[in-house]
């Protein structure tokens, strides 16, 4: 059933339409603080928050869960300082290694900036600073204890999936809401795209709830990335299936 407000948007629309402009729809645009209010009212306020691909800092992560415990993972030689800068102002950990399904190391191809440095070959031109051997390790091998609620954040440059398969069993069982940046048009060579990412998700339990940002390219405009937040099939976010009151 559509509300009285619906209903006059709708028609201020129609009328409008001519004109070439309209009434957009707050609920249409993506947020991120739209899905911490869903995490709250669930009962699902992490306590410990992953945050994987720091570069220099999510500010907005930090600032919706300032009371949090952190574990900040980066290889970059160019994040460490970044990460430090953030331990000291919050209860963080922080890691400068990579995350993957393997344990050992990987060569990373380093970008002026850093926070698109990745270990995949670009489509196109692109400037590289440096190309660096980083350790790397697997999340369900080098992440210690930690407290429910969880959620983990992954910006990774195309190894979003290596990162998933590399939690393991502990992305079941210890994570209450994974928050993903995925691509819909790869623009890294052997990048995955978001069909290959809600399989994987899917395979280990999870649904997509929200998406809480849109990257779109400067080429054409196309759409091309994604913030995508998944939670578990049985998560309590999900457990009203009403379409309103």
């Amino acid at each position: 059933m559509t509300s009285l407000l619906g209903k006059l948007k709708r028609g201020a629309n129609y009328a409008l339409k001519w004109t070439g402009h309209q009434i957009d729809f707050e609920g249409h645009f993506p947020s991120f603080g739209r899905l911490v209010g869903h995490l709250d009212r669930a009962g699902l306020t992490p306590k410990t928050v992953v945050d994987i691909g720091v570069a220099s800092g999510t500010p907005w992560l930090y600032d919706a869960y300032p009371h949090a415990k952190y574990f900040l993972f980066d290889p970059t030689p160019q994040s460490m300082p970044h990460m430090q800068a953030i331990a000291q102002r919050l209860d963080a950990q922080v890691f400068n290694i990579a995350l993957g399904d393997t344990e050992g190391s990987v060569r990373l191809k380093i970008r002026p900036h850093h926070s698109d440095s990745t270990i995949f070959e670009e489509v196109g031109q692109t400037d590289v600073v440096e190309e660096r051997e980083v350790p790397v390790a697997r999340f369900d091998k080098v992440m210690p204890a930690f407290q429910r609620p969880a959620f983990a954040k992954i910006d990774v440059q195309g190894a979003e999936i290596m990162v998933i398969k590399g939690m393991g069993d502990r992305l079941r069982g210890e994570i209450d809401c994974l928050l993903v940046e995925t691509s819909t048009i790869a623009t890294i060579r052997g990048g995955p795209e978001f069909a290959e990412l809600f399989s994987s998700m899917h395979e280990a339990g999870f649904v997509l709830f929200d998406v809480t940002g849109l990257l779109r390219r400067p080429l054409d405009n196309a759409l091309a990335q994604m913030d995508v937040a998944f939670v578990p099939e049985n998560s309590p976010v999900r457990s009203d299936h009403r379409w309103a009151s």
